[in-house]
């Protein structure tokens, strides 16, 4: 894969210190940092930049940490890529004609992106033991979605992929108007990571079904309709109380907007 480069308004390099916290997560924090250096997703760094180290709880799994690098301040001055993410009315479009779907979720997405050499410096991470770089495109990173989503639309292109497959975020979403053309389409799909050293995590990956909940619908068949968990998130909601509520409110629900009656006439009062 091509290294994307990075771009940072000019000034002093952003520097930050450790953060304070208990033994128990110091050791755990230098624990993940082991197993990032043992991989080879991180080497010891030189660099005059530094963001600090931290943990938060997974989002799946409570009772586990992961390594959070607050990158607030580098994202600050970090100048926005022309990269965009995948349109979602295109997407739709693609969703909206296929009969069988697969989404596969590429393990640690961001990390099969390797940084540019001239870059690794910018994306110093500070523990208590050491100053490290990352080798590979980090997570929390501002412009890490769009250059991820531009690196796969880009290995989908070249092997004459993206009539049936495309990036959202972090997955591959794959339509086809058959059973036997969605499997021909897995397995080429299948070769390209192999070849490409791209790993998957099967445990979040479905295969071949015929409906798909996705970006706020369900789509089956070429019929798609909201998603019901999204209805009885909204039906759910107390009475808004004032203008920030309601413009959040707005913002929410304007997704499904096709789907309600006099919409824009609704938000003009």
């Amino acid at each position: 894969m091509e290294p994307p480069r990075i771009s940072l308004t000019p000034g002093f390099p952003i520097s930050q210190r450790t953060y304070r916290t208990s033994a128990t997560s110091e050791a755990e924090i230098n624990k993940q940092i082991q197993n990032l250096l043992a991989a080879g997703l991180i080497k010891e760094s030189n660099s005059c930049y530094s963001s600090s180290a931290t943990l938060v709880y997974k989002r799946d799994e409570k009772q586990k940490t992961r390594l959070y690098i607050d990158k607030k301040k580098l994202n600050a001055i970090c100048k926005t890529g022309t990269e965009s993410l995948t349109r979602i009315d295109s997407l739709q479009d693609k969703l909206n004609s296929a009969k069988f779907f697969s989404t596969l979720d590429l393990a640690s997405g961001y990390w099969h992106i390797p940084l540019h050499d001239e870059d690794k410096e910018k994306l110093a991470i500070i523990t208590t033991e050491c100053l490290y770089e990352f080798q590979v495109l980090p997570f929390g990173f501002r412009n890490a979605p769009a250059i991820f989503n531009r690196t796969i639309r880009k290995i989908l292109t070249k092997h004459k992929c993206s009539n049936f497959a495309c990036p959202y975020f972090d997955d591959i979403v794959i339509v086809s108007n058959s059973l036997e053309e969605h499997h021909a389409y897995l397995r080429k799909i299948f070769k390209i990571c192999e070849e490409g050293n791209i790993k998957l995590k099967f445990s979040k990956c479905v295969f071949t079904i015929n409906k798909i909940n996705l970006l706020g619908y369900e789509i089956k068949e070429g019929y798609i309709t909201p998603d019901n968990q999204n209805i009885e998130t909204i039906k759910k909601l107390q009475p808004l109380k004032n203008v920030k509520q309601l413009q959040s409110f707005l913002g929410y629900v304007n997704v499904y907007n096709k789907f309600i009656d006099s919409y824009a006439k609704i938000t003009l009062l």
